[in-house]
């Protein structure tokens, strides 16, 4: 065999192992690292800066701070604060708005320890609104790229298309009800004890403790056609 042939066997072979290397962002593409869905923190606010002189919230206004209140209990967490201006246009009427957005708040069910009250300072502002806010979460596909450059005609990779499976992980995020669930798992409901005190009961009497099955847990085959 000659070294000619030799040469051109080595050159294939590192053209070969060239082929096959890719770059950390490649490889991260091919694992999807892109498509990771994240909860994002944001915060949720209602501004009202209608307040009457003198006046507590009107009909719409609070008929906002219950809306808000249901969209909190649904996917707020933390406080629900409220932050009322001071020394600003009408000190009297912040107060009282504050304590009406409060007690509509309890109304809707929200308890009084997880409403926070506090100010800012609004002195020289010509109307310094009531602001009421939450913490929330969005949840987002923060990695996938922009692909509005991407010479569409190069193959040479032969890899799929950065922004693969970016569409599919985008509608997820938008089917998540909770963002938070993201972070961390939501609490249990309480134990019902009532149950297990049946439960215990019926065992130290020698009583049988399961339920009583019916014909829709028999799992009998229907009649119903012959």
């Amino acid at each position: 065999m000659s070294s000619r042939f030799h040469i051109v066997i080595a050159g294939v072979s590192l053209a070969a192992l060239g082929a096959c290397q890719h770059s950390d962002q490649e490889i991260a593409w091919a694992n999807r690292m892109h498509t990771q869905i994240v909860a994002e923190e944001t915060t949720a606010d209602l501004k009202i800066d209608t307040i009457v002189a003198g006046e507590k919230l009107g009909d719409v206004e609070r008929e906002a701070v219950k809306y808000f209140a249901e969209a909190y209990q649904g996917e707020g967490h933390g406080a629900v604060i409220i932050s009322r201006p001071s020394n600003g246009p009408d000190d009297i009427s912040a107060i009282r708005a504050a304590a009406d957005a409060r007690a509509v708040m309890m109304a809707e069910g929200i308890a009084p320890s997880q409403i926070a009250e506090g100010t800012y300072d609004g002195t020289g502002a010509r109307s310094a609104p009531l602001i009421i806010s939450y913490r929330t979460y969005n949840a987002v596909v923060p990695n996938c790229p922009d692909i509005s450059n991407w010479d569409f005609a190069w193959t040479g990779s032969n890899n799929a298309l950065p922004s693969f499976g970016c569409a599919t992980a985008l509608n997820l995020a938008a089917q998540i009800a909770d963002a938070g669930d993201l972070v961390g798992p939501q609490r249990m409901d309480p134990a019902d004890t009532g149950r297990r005190g049946v439960v215990f009961s019926k065992y130290r009497n020698g009583e049988k403790t399961s339920a009583e099955r019916n014909d829709d847990a028999s799992g009998a085959i229907s009649q119903a056609v012959q």
